[in-house]
């Protein structure tokens, strides 16, 4: 059963946690990194399949989405510094977790956006959790993000933060429907699972157009990750899965992800493991395989 309660974030924002934690003995605890345009609540089958398994599971809703609004109501609206306030607010349930169940493994679970969140978390954090897995993921480190950055900071600068930022929107996703057949959904590209793609649709707090604040601060905190000092501060022995499918967009189907593996195994690290799975598109947790993926992420975090 899912319990929901609010916090106090890194600046007093009020950030919605969801908790599921039916376990009579539990053997660790997985910390969910939500995408965007998405929310914590949508990992609900997830988290009771980890459950079974003796996981406890924490998910918010990052500052402006799903249940953790702010003040002005505006989905994706993160305020002033967003990147940078999610990743410690993410900090502060994190040392939460690890208040609550002493001497348990904490692991990460960071999927899309939340992905790119938990490449900055580990670059501060490493030494705080006993894994991390990076879903729907990406190296972001390539021309079009300074162009993004560009255009992001001009609309910051001459519109309303707040504002839906269409052409950011059509710039960034516009092409992600290309490669598939038989389109039926502008956002096929997240799953073969047509069930899952209109229940997606239909979720009032999934799927919208977001505002020019928060690709303003996407774009701010893509350009720090990759930093060779900040890399090298990385715990060397930091289990890392790096898990998509081979026909999601986002990764370049498979090849950001291939050359995020190599980044992570230039500075050193000693377990980084890369899965591609053939078909599979954004949402692994949401395809027709998902029983398959639940399993190998289950039996990654038990074998370490």
């Amino acid at each position: 059963m899912e319990k929901g309660f609010f916090i106090q974030g890194n600046d007093g924002w009020q950030i919605y946690l969801r908790v599921w934690d039916q376990v009579e003995n539990p053997l660790g605890i997985v910390q969910i990194f939500h995408g965007m345009a998405e929310h914590g609540g949508r990992y609900a089958d997830f988290a009771k399949y980890l459950n079974s398994k003796g996981y406890i599971v924490y998910a918010d809703d990052h500052r402006g989405h799903g249940l953790s609004l702010g003040e002005n109501k505006v989905l994706a609206y993160v305020g002033e510094d967003g990147f940078n306030n999610i990743v410690e607010d993410e900090r502060i349930i994190s040392l939460m977790i690890k208040e609550k169940y002493k001497g348990l493994p904490l692991y990460i679970f960071a999927h899309s956006f939340g992905s790119f969140i938990g490449q900055e978390y580990i670059l501060r954090y490493s030494n705080e959790i006993s894994g991390i897995i990076l879903s729907g993921s990406a190296k972001q480190d390539g021309p079009e993000i300074k162009a993004g950055g560009f255009l992001a900071s001009v609309q910051s600068s001459i519109f309303h933060d707040w504002k839906p930022a269409k052409l950011l929107d059509r710039l960034s996703f516009g092409s992600y429907n290309d490669k598939v057949d038989n389109k039926r959904t502008k956002f096929d590209w997240l799953s073969r699972d047509q069930a899952q793609v209109d229940k997606y649709i239909e979720d009032d707090l999934s799927g919208y157009i977001s505002p020019v604040n928060f690709y303003y601060n996407l774009f701010k905190g893509l350009k720090n990750l990759y930093k060779p000092e900040r890399l090298k501060g990385i715990n060397k022995d930091l289990p890392i899965l790096i898990l998509s499918g081979h026909m999601d967009p986002v990764g370049k189907y498979g090849g950001s992800l291939k050359e995020l593996y190599k980044t992570y195994n230039d500075i050193g690290l000693k377990d980084v493991l890369l899965k591609l799975y053939q078909g599979g598109r954004h949402e692994l947790l949401n395809e027709i395989n998902k029983d398959e993926v639940y399993d190998f992420i289950y039996e990654w975090i038990k074998a370490r």
